[in-house]
């Protein structure tokens, strides 16, 4: 379902955010409330919301989803599949440019990047507010195609109805009908999230585009955040895989106590499906919960490769770009809480992307709660920038420390052997699946 840019690609809309920013949303660091106890450096974001539009003023109840949910099941102790190595193998093939089992070729890595990428502007997740009442909204995707809606979202002459927005919204960009225009409203009263792939708030315009209603949307559906995170059979939601679009999210309030106490969800270049006769048909064993089906436009048609709702693990020795070992304490803060979750609860992959990817919130709706001395000591740096949100510059250092830390290490010089390119150490493992 989703469309992706490749990871590059994706890192050349990095030389507009400063821009963007300015037109959109409120700096975290400048101009905030000093609290009483550190009359120099408590600049809290909070205080600029007056000035923005698109930041949120709710805090959402971390961790979400119950506590027997696949989300916050402990990796820990989890058993590595036999084919651990294998599934990795390919993986890392993968992301080095080999496109043999992609279905579309033209889907594969447009350069070598064994690396993971945090999403949190282009091909994030923003979250809004829900308010009272209903929208009715047309089902189509960015190009016009018709779509249909999951069953359980109710209709209404033929459009589905959802919750409205308790003000300005903009569904995450990039600028184009090439967007997946996700975003989430969400109600802190009842705990529902509604989720929205290609949300169009103005006509003939594709994803990043603000307004005050969804007019249509290629897919939506909804979830209790108190309850499992998981679909019916079969159903598919604002992924094509059916989870939540909340679930596996890097919040600002896992960053706020410290430690991110769930599991994350990332996605790759091709998810496995093995039904080559139908791809609209996928087998039952080429998903496992909490998904709750897969993709079928780009997939991988290897045996080996990974299904959606799998889980890997980071392992405890690490490895860096150079294939030497890695010392976690080097390491910002922040990149340490991250890789720590991923050693902790893993990660289940959850949607095709351009390269190794995983998700923060959006950057336009992201409020980071903490003081300008707390977050230099996030990021190790003695000073931070004044044309960037608190998040903007923490999820940038997460990003720039993570490449130094690859899904492997292997000698691989010419990408036309990407094929039969070898692991001589891997940062991560495939583990038993999740238990419902």
């Amino acid at each position: 379902m989703s469309k992706h840019y490749s990871t590059n690609h994706r890192r050349l809309f990095l030389i507009i955010i400063s821009l963007t920013l300015t037109l959109l949303i409120a700096t975290g660091c400048q101009n905030s409330k000093k609290t009483p106890n550190d009359t120099k450096n408590k600049e809290r974001t909070k205080s600029n919301l007056k000035q923005s539009t698109l930041l949120r003023t709710f805090r959402l109840p971390t961790p979400l989803f119950s506590k027997k949910s696949a989300w916050n099941q402990k990796a820990t102790d989890a058993k590595v599949l036999p084919e651990s190595d294998e599934q990795i193998l390919i993986l890392y093939r993968v992301l080095m440019g080999d496109a043999t089992d992609l279905n579309t070729a033209d889907n594969g890595m447009s350069d070598p990047w064994p690396f993971i990428d945090v999403n949190y502007n282009d091909y994030s997740i923003p979250i809004f507010k829900a308010a009272k009442g209903e929208q009715s909204i047309g089902m189509s995707d960015y190009e016009g195609n018709t779509s249909e809606s999951n069953p359980k979202v109710r209709l209404k002459n033929d459009k589905a109805l959802a919750p409205k927005s308790a003000g300005t919204i903009r569904p995450a960009q990039p600028q184009s009908i090439d967007s997946d225009g996700h975003m989430v409203l969400y109600n802190p009263k009842t705990f529902i999230e509604y989720d929205f792939w290609q949300a169009k708030t103005i006509d003939g315009k594709g994803g990043g585009s603000i307004g005050n209603k969804i007019i249509d949307a290629g897919a939506i559906d909804f979830f209790d955040t108190r309850k499992s995170g998981a679909n019916t059979p079969t159903y598919s939601s604002a992924r094509a895989t059916g989870t939540p679009l909340l679930a596996g999210l890097i919040l600002p309030e896992d960053i706020e106590q410290g430690a991110i106490k769930h599991a994350l969800s990332f996605a790759i270049p091709g998810l496995r499906n093995l039904n080559e006769d139908d791809l609209t048909e996928p087998f039952s064993s080429d998903y496992y919960y909490p998904v709750s089906t897969t993709e079928t436009d780009y997939v991988n048609t290897h045996p080996n490769s990974l299904a959606a709702g799998q889980r890997i693990r980071l392992k405890k020795q690490l490895v860096n770009a150079e294939g030497e070992d890695l010392n976690l304490k080097e390491l910002s803060p922040i990149t340490q809480i991250f890789l720590k979750a991923l050693q902790d609860y893993g990660a289940y992959v959850v949607d095709n992307a351009g390269g190794f990817t995983f998700s923060a919130e959006d950057i336009h709706t992201a409020n980071l709660d903490l003081s300008n001395d707390e977050i230099k000591k996030l990021i190790t740096k003695s000073k931070l920038p004044t044309n960037k949100t608190k998040w903007q510059v923490v999820i940038e250092t997460l990003n720039n420390e993570l490449e130094n830390v690859p899904l492997a290490y292997g000698q691989f010089e010419d990408r036309a052997d990407a094929s039969v390119a070898e692991i001589e150490s891997a940062n991560f493992e495939v583990i038993e699946n999740a238990t419902r």
